[in-house]
């Protein structure tokens, strides 16, 4: 006899009620209304990479341009502290939520140097309270709404926190370590119609952001590569003439261009050399809630033109270490990231960023816009599938944005089904 269960398939997938009404903002049919908004973030930071591999640490400074396009008027502020989930205090860790071994992984988060605000004249310290994950900064005078903007200055650091695997992480491949890092900048949370400020706590599950443009530079030691989300824009200056030349026959290429082949890797004449022994790269993204990057000098690195519709192209790309090479592993892994982008691109929806870029590392199967995080191990179908699946949610939430925090279902969801 089997065994009774409350189980009821009836209650299971009845009908269910919208989760908020029709408004002007959101028509039922899933459009935007005719009074839609949405406020934008955008961003410039400046960061640097201290790779000791005792205590590595990432430190930076940021200037945010926020701009208020809902009808109301704004006193305060909120950000996302996403680094004070490694505290051994935060929500977080005591909530069991997610796969992390939080006991020998603790840091400090994240350590704000000074927190200010735009005046109009200059910009001056700001009244701020911490509380978790969650960053509330005081204006010093309200921020209208319909258009209304203001600057915000931060300096912050934090200590990578020990050798894990997550969303972000770093560890040691079997020349050197890779430095897969995201949720590592002050993020605006998302204001909107719904619950005004999302102040909800991050607990290891996924994002809810606005949407802006990036610019950034990553500071790092010399002998390092850097794959970062958007547009390599100083690209002389961080390559040897060698590299680019290899990096620009990539941007017309159909097949895979080796720009440092593994057996390049510790060549020491593949990286310039500086004064200081460091180098700064940057980047550029548009329209996008969020940037990511690696950084490693034990990297390969390979790329392939994406042919997108209406003769538009973007690159694909690929970053790993020596142990992953192979054309039954990482030597294809290009050519996958080319097909899975291609392909959705012709059926859903064109791909609207410079690059998508596969990363073997640590952080295993995690996705940001343009990058995705996957395993140094991944081989043959298995790496087939997880880059498609991966750079999959460049559509789904990446470019629709879901809140992911509250309905992540959709996300893994839509990926699924695409």
């Amino acid at each position: 006899m089997a065994a009774e269960t409350a189980y009821n398939p009836r209650e299971a997938f009845a009908p269910r009620p919208m989760s908020q009404p029709v408004n002007a903002y959101r028509s039922s049919n899933g459009l935007p209304g005719p009074a839609y908004w949405q406020n934008r973030a955008d961003y410039d930071i400046h960061a640097t990479l201290n790779a000791d591999p005792k205590t590595p640490s990432l430190s930076g400074e940021e200037v945010i341009t926020y701009t208020n396009n809902s009808p109301d008027t704004l006193d305060v502020l909120w950000l996302q502290l996403d680094q004070n989930l490694y505290r051994p205090d935060s929500r977080g860790a005591h909530s069991g939520n997610g796969s992390h071994d939080y006991g020998q992984n603790f840091s400090s988060g994240d350590t704000l140097q000074s927190v200010e605000v735009f005046d109009g004249k200059a910009f001056v310290k700001a009244e701020t309270l911490v509380n978790d994950t969650r960053l509330r900064i005081t204006l010093p005078s309200a921020l209208k709404g319909k258009g209304g903007q203001v600057k915000v200055r931060i300096s912050w650091r934090f200590d990578i926190p020990g050798e894990w695997g997550g969303r972000m992480a770093w560890g040691l491949a079997k020349d050197g370590p890779i430095y897969d890092l995201a949720q590592w900048y002050p993020r605006m949370a998302v204001y909107d119609d719904i619950r005004g400020w999302d102040t909800l706590p991050y607990l290891a599950q996924e994002f809810y952001l606005e949407y802006g443009d990036f610019d950034y530079a990553i500071n790092v030691p010399s002998d390092m590569l850097v794959a970062g989300s958007g547009e390599l824009t100083n690209a002389k200056e961080v390559l040897t003439p060698e590299e680019l030349k290899r990096f620009e026959q990539a941007k017309t290429s159909d097949a895979t261009v080796a720009i440092r082949a593994p057996d390049e890797i510790k060549d020491p004449s593949t990286r310039p050399t500086s004064k200081d022994g460091r180098l700064t790269w940057r980047f550029h993204m548009n329209d996008t809630r969020d940037v990511a990057f690696s950084a490693s000098s034990v990297f390969a690195w390979d790329a392939a033109k994406i042919n997108l519709p209406d003769g538009k192209t973007s690159m694909a790309m690929s970053f790993y270490p020596a142990e992953s090479q192979g054309q039954d592993r990482w030597g294809r892994s290009t050519e996958y990231m080319k097909d899975a982008v291609e392909n959705f691109s012709k059926r859903w929806y064109p791909y609207p960023w410079p690059a998508a870029i596969n990363i073997a590392g640590p952080a295993t199967g995690m996705e940001y816009p343009g990058i995705v995080f996957d395993g140094i191990d991944d081989a043959g179908k298995t790496l087939f599938w997880i880059s498609a699946h991966e750079i999959g949610h460049g559509w789904f939430p990446m470019i629709v944005g879901s809140d992911e925090r509250r309905n992540q279902w959709m996300d893994e969801g839509f990926n699924t089904f695409i």
